[in-house]
């Protein structure tokens, strides 16, 4: 039995689409993974807030203030209220290649 023109259409169109789900997983998987690797971890001081360290970073970032601390508390999976003295985050300001090396 012969394929139709209109068979092989749709095989071309799977076929696309998974090569498309593929990439797009792929892309996302390196880029979440990427997110956090090129800024620096802050160890919060006793009196620290989030919303203090963004007005502290505030020229070596693009974020408001309230999308810094959204970013923060998302990224690192804590809630700004109960961060403590010792604890580390990741903030979304990039590091050197300084900062970078002495890691």
């Amino acid at each position: 039995m012969k394929k139709t023109n209109r068979q092989n259409g749709w095989s071309f169109v799977i076929v696309l689409i998974a090569v498309g789900m593929i990439m797009g997983t792929y892309s996302f998987v390196n880029a979440k993974s990427d997110t956090t690797e090129n800024y620096i971890d802050v160890k919060i001081e006793e009196g620290d807030t989030l919303w203090g360290l963004s007005t502290k970073f505030k020229e070596n970032h693009t974020f408001t203030t309230d999308a810094f601390v959204k970013w923060v508390e998302s990224t690192n999976g804590v809630e700004a209220e109960k961060l403590q003295p010792g604890d580390t985050v990741v903030i979304p300001v990039e590091a050197d290649k300084n900062q970078l090396a002495s890691k």
